[in-house]
């Protein structure tokens, strides 16, 4: 008996859900991509390649975010 009120209850929703395919935009697919370190690097420049792959993983982690919220 309480499988077919479960069932009764279960029927009586009028909610539908539909799921849309969004395009992700090519900007957020493209490549984030470091420029190629100097040959010959002193110790200051080594500190602004560091910082130069720290802003190319910033980018690229807000890229991947940009796409998390378009599929929400």
């Amino acid at each position: 008996m309480s499988v077919f009120l479960l069932i009764l209850l279960t029927a009586c929703t009028t909610e539908r859900k539909v799921y849309v395919n969004r395009p992700i935009p090519a900007n957020l697919l493209s490549d984030c991509l470091p420029n190629l370190p100097p040959k010959s690097m002193t110790f200051g420049d080594s500190l602004r390649y560091n910082e130069h792959l720290l802003n190319v993983i910033e980018k690229c982690n807000s890229d991947k975010k940009s796409m998390r919220d378009i599929n929400r």
